[in-house]
Order: C-alpha cells, then sequence, then structure tokens
C-alpha cells in the first residue's frame, strides 16, 4: 500500500478510536492495533499514535477533573500496574510475543460476557477481591508495556468498582495521560519517537478533534445502564478482534516449540 493511502487509512483508524475512547472511556489504542498493525509494525505506529493517545486524555482529564477518582487510581490501580508496565517495556524491547495477545483477548471476553451476563440478569454482586483486582492490574500494566494497550483489563477492573459513566470516564483518561507519558518517554529514550514520528502524528491531528467532539456527544446522551452494556459489548469484541488478530503469531510460535522439541528429540 503506498504512503498516502497508508496515511487515509490510519485517519480513518484513528477518527475510530479516539471516538470511541472519547465516548466510552477506552478503545483507542486497541482499534489502533487492531486495525492498522497489519500495515504498519508496532514498532513504528505506537510511536505515532500515543503523543495524539495522550494528548486526549488530556483533554479529558482538564474538562473532567472533578470528575476523577483518585483514591481508586492512588491505591488500587498504580500500586500494582506501574511494576507491570516496567515489566512490559522492557519485554517490548527484547522480545515480540504477538501470540500473547490471543490469551489476553480470551481472557478478555471471558470476563465481559460474565460481566454481561450479570448485569442483563439485574444482579448486584460483591466487587472482587483486592488479589483478583490486583493480580489483574499487574497482567494489564505488562500488556500495556507490551502493546501500549491494556484497556480491556483496566476497564474490566474499573467497571467493577466505578458505577458512574463520568467518574469511570475521567478516571480512566488519568491512568491512561499516565501511562502514555511513560511510553512516549521511553520511545523518545529508545530513538523510537523523533522528528519523522512528531510530523506524521502532526498530519493525523485532526482526527483527535473530530473523534473527540463526536464521542463527547455521545457520552453526554447515553443513559447509564446502556453505557455499562455497551461497555462489556465493546470488551467481548475487543477481545475477540485480539485473538483472532494473534492467532497466526501463536499457530506459529507452536510450530515452532514442536520443531524444537522435535530437534532436541534426535539428539
Amino acid at each position: 500500500m503506498e504512503e498516502h493511502d497508508t496515511t487515509l487509512w490510519l485517519a480513518v483508524v484513528f477518527t475510530l478510536g479516539f471516538l470511541t475512547e472519547a465516548a466510552v472511556g477506552f478503545g483507542s489504542t486497541l482499534l489502533v492495533v487492531a486495525l492498522a498493525a497489519h500495515m504498519v509494525p508496532l514498532t513504528t505506529l505506537l510511536p505515532v499514535f500515543q503523543p495524539l493517545a495522550l494528548a486526549l486524555s488530556m483533554v479529558i482529564v482538564l474538562r473532567e477533573r472533578t470528575n476523577i477518582h483518585l483514591s481508586f487510581l492512588a491505591r488500587q490501580v498504580l500500586p500494582f500496574m506501574l511494576p507491570g508496565l516496567c515489566i512490559g517495556m522492557l519485554l517490548y524491547r527484547v522480545w515480540r510475543a504477538e501470540a500473547l495477545l490471543l490469551v489476553v483477548g480470551v481472557v478478555i471476553a471471558g470476563l465481559a460476557f460474565v460481566e454481561l451476563r450479570r448485569l442483563m440478569s439485574g444482579a448486584d454482586d460483591a466487587h472482587p477481591s483486592r488479589s483478583v483486582l490486583g493480580s489483574t492490574l499487574v497482567a494489564a500494566g505488562v500488556v500495556h508495556g507490551l502493546f501500549g494497550t491494556s484497556g480491556p483489563l483496566v476497564v474490566w477492573a474499573a467497571s467493577r468498582v466505578l458505577d458512574d459513566k463520568a467518574r469511570f470516564r475521567a478516571t480512566l483518561s488519568l491512568l491512561w495521560l499516565l501511562l502514555s507519558t511513560v511510553l512516549v518517554i521511553g520511545f523518545v529514550v529508545d530513538g523510537s519517537l523523533g522528528a519523522a514520528e512528531i510530523s506524521r502524528s502532526l498530519v493525523l491531528a485532526p482526527t483527535l478533534l473530530g473523534g473527540y467532539l463526536v464521542g463527547d456527544a455521545v457520552h453526554r446522551r447515553v443513559p447509564q445502564r446502556t453505557f455499562r452494556l455497551a461497555v462489556c459489548v465493546l470488551l467481548i469484541a475487543a477481545g475477540i478482534v485480539l485473538a483472532l488478530r494473534a492467532a497466526p503469531a501463536a499457530l506459529a510460535f507452536s510450530g515452532r516449540l514442536g520443531s524444537s522439541s522435535s530437534d532436541g528429540s534426535h539428539r
């Protein structure tokens, strides 16, 4: 695909991603990874996308700062997620674990399906234990460091604690702002984000404005219950998309393992 066509497709995907995140509080990076990584390698795509994702989070945080649940972030999210993020960022530089997305996708879809059934049945069970939340958020940090997207895992955890849609979106946006800042600094330090990537981000910057304006309007008009159901449906779809995208890499990885085992058996 030619450079011009690639840029047009990225503009469409970025707009859709920013619209979704402005509407529900997550999903931009996930959509970009799922829909654009087959054309542009992740190591090229993420340094172009993350500065814009950071800007979107900053806009939402500044406008919705009164809705941010700081204690939830400070006490229940960051202590678990930041160590996982450091591990993921290290693995990103030494190991391209595309096959891992298959497991992540299946787990995400399964958790979201359980939550959707709970909402549809009208059940109001207790919040998950701190150990369950903690292990989920550590895993989310690792995935975020590897692929720049931990949304579905974090969203599942946050949706079990934050019941109000405005608080949910604002709190997650502050988290994305912090994580994107760490990622962008990492890209600058390792040379992935330079003048060429910044120029391409600026070319695609109008997608941020368009996506935010439409997504914010949708967010303000959707009723609370519909919002929570939509989050679950999006998580199920996201998990399936990730799993399908990672399936070829997982099959190739298992094939290499089988080949290695076969070679070892003849020694």
